[in-house]
C-alpha cells in the first residue's frame, strides 16, 4: 500500500483545520521531516496537507519593535533578509545544510522544537510569540513546554533590538553543537537559551544557567559534561554581549 494516501492543498486555514481532523493526516511546510516520515509510514499510510497556498511566507513589521515571520518563510530566506536581527540570520544559517535551509520553514522548525535547534533557542531570547490558528498567540517557551502544537502555526513574532551572541561546542565545526548557549542583551536585560540540555531548547537564568537542569547523556556527551558546557558557554555568550 502506498505510504501517501492523499495530497491536499487547501486555500484557507479553516480548510486546513477541517482536513487535519481526519486520522493519519500530516501538515507539510518544507517537507524535511514529514516526507521521510511518510515514506516510512508502513501499511497505515498518511494524508498530506500542504500549506503552500496560504500566503504564510511573508516577513513584515509588527507593532513596536517586533517583526512578523510567516510560518512558511524558508530558513534560507530568513538568513538573507536584512530586516531580521543579525543573531537570527546567523542561527538560521547554522540550523541545517544549505539545501535543506531552502526547504525548511520557520513554522516547521518551531513546531518540531528539536533539542539541538539553535534557531529555536535564538527565537526564545528574542522574546518570540507564536500565532496559532484558532488558539491565538502564545509565548514560544509555553509552546515548547506543552509539546507539539495542537493547531496550525501561522506566524512567529520576535523583538528586533539588542545585541546577540552564540557560544557552542561540537565534535567538529560541521556537527550540530552538543550544547550551545545563545545570548541577547535587549531592553529587558540579558536573556540566555541553551540547546542540548532538555527535550527542547530552554531559557535559563544567565547568573545560574544549570539550576534545575537534568540533561540526558548520550554518545556525544554525558550529563555531567553537558552541564559543564552549559555553564561555561553561557558565561562566554553573556560576556560577549555585556563587555
Amino acid at each position: 500500500m502506498p505510504s501517501v494516501l492523499a495530497y491536499h492543498r487547501p486555500q484557507t486555514l479553516d480548510d486546513v483545520s477541517e482536513l487535519s481532523r481526519r486520522p493519519n493526516t500530516r501538515l507539510i511546510g518544507g517537507g524535511t521531516v514529514v516526507v521521510p516520515d511518510a515514506r516510512a509510514a508502513g501499511a497505515d499510510g498518511v494524508e498530506i496537507i500542504d500549506l503552500q497556498a496560504l500566503g504564510l511566507d511573508v516577513i513584515e513589521p509588527a507593532s513596536g519593535d517586533r517583526l512578523t515571520l510567516g510560518a512558511m518563510v524558508r530558513l534560507g530566506v530568513l538568513a538573507a533578509d536584512g530586516r531580521v536581527p543579525e543573531l537570527l540570520r546567523d542561527l538560521a544559517r547554522r540550523e541545517l545544510p544549505s539545501a535543506l535551509r531552502n526547504q525548511a520553514t520557520v513554522g516547521g522548525t518551531v513546531g518540531l522544537g528539536a533539542a539541538d535547534s539553535v534557531l529555536v533557542a535564538g527565537l526564545l531570547v528574542h522574546a518570540a510569540e507564536v500565532d496559532i490558528h484558532g488558539a491565538g498567540t502564545v509565548p514560544l517557551e509555553g509552546l515548547l513546554a506543552a509539546g507539539a502544537p495542537t493547531g496550525v502555526i501561522t506566524a512567529v513574532r520576535v523583538e528586533c533590538s539588542g545585541a546577540g551572541s552564540i557560544a557552542a561546542t561540537g565534535r567538529t565545526p560541521a556537527d550540530d553543537p552538543i550544547v550551545a548557549a545563545i545570548a541577547r542583551k535587549g531592553p529587558a536585560g540579558v536573556r540566555v537559551a541553551l540547546t542540548g540540555v532538555a527535550p527542547a531548547p530552554i531559557e535559563v537564568d544567565p547568573a545560574d544557567p544549570i539550576a534545575s537542569l537534568a540533561p540526558p547523556g548520550d554518545v556525544r556527551g554525558s550529563a555531567a559534561y553537558r552541564l559543564h558546557l552549559a555553564e561555561t558557554l553561557t558565561r562566554r555568550a553573556v560576556q560577549e554581549v555585556s563587555p
